[in-house]
């Protein structure tokens, strides 16, 4: 038990140090799949039965070690039912027909106004909004009608705050975005996640018009022939 609480507290710090590097995208899914499976094993000790490592792992709750942490409301946390489904299938991995997320791109010509970013208010990560709303519905009927085009939403926040608890908020936008497009029936195959937390900052001021912008889920795509 202790040793696997220990493993699960090594992977989160591990994180944290990651997160100051400038990391390609590749890099960023191999560590978030390597951790999520440590953090698996912790969950299992802690909760006592079986939970799928990259299900949990999307909704871990931030945590406390750092001093700019700040509690996400109780009213907003996840619970085990919500979980929607993961996909089948792991980009990159041997022998799946997805690729490496270093494939996928940003949407252009016509995707790209499609496809445009979603953003939320500060420390919150559920989808709120009639134009976040109106976009991802659309990107639902598009996504229903084109079911050889996979998309990972890449959940980012603003630079305020530690390093752990933005990765951690990141991971809660962009499950938030999955759940709202399976919801509205995209199958759950085509969808993945990532979170970069603060690290890929789209606007560089350091004020409310820069944060509201890079407070976001961002979309890449990949359409297979």
């Amino acid at each position: 038990m202790k040793r696997r609480s220990l493993s699960l507290m090594a992977c989160i710090a591990c994180l944290g140090l990651l997160s100051s590097c400038n990391r390609s995208s590749h890099e960023m899914w191999e560590d978030t799949k390597t951790c999520s499976r440590y953090m698996g094993k912790g969950v299992r000790s802690l909760f006592g039965k079986h939970v799928d490592s990259r299900e949990y792992a999307s909704y871990y709750e931030a945590w406390n070690e750092e001093q700019e942490f700040v509690p996400l409301a109780d009213t907003e946390q996840y619970h085990m039912k919500d979980y929607t489904p993961i996909s089948k299938e792991s980009p990159g991995d041997p022998g799946s027909p997805i690729p490496g997320i270093d494939n996928f791109s940003s949407p252009m010509g016509k995707l790209a106004s499609l496809f445009s970013n979603i953003h939320f208010e500060t420390d919150k990560y559920v989808v709120q909004g009639t134009e976040n709303m109106q976009t991802l519905k659309m990107i639902a009927d598009y996504l229903a009608k084109n079911p050889q085009t996979y998309v990972f939403v890449e959940g980012h926040a603003d630079e305020r705050g530690a390093a752990a608890y933005n990765l951690a908020l990141g991971s809660r936008r962009a499950n938030s975005v999955r759940t709202f497009l399976i919801q509205n029936g995209v199958n759950p195959d085509q969808l993945f996640t990532i979170s970069y937390g603060k690290e890929h900052p789209i606007a560089m001021s350091h004020d409310t018009s820069g944060w509201q912008k890079n407070r976001r889920a961002q979309f890449k795509t990949y359409s297979r022939r």
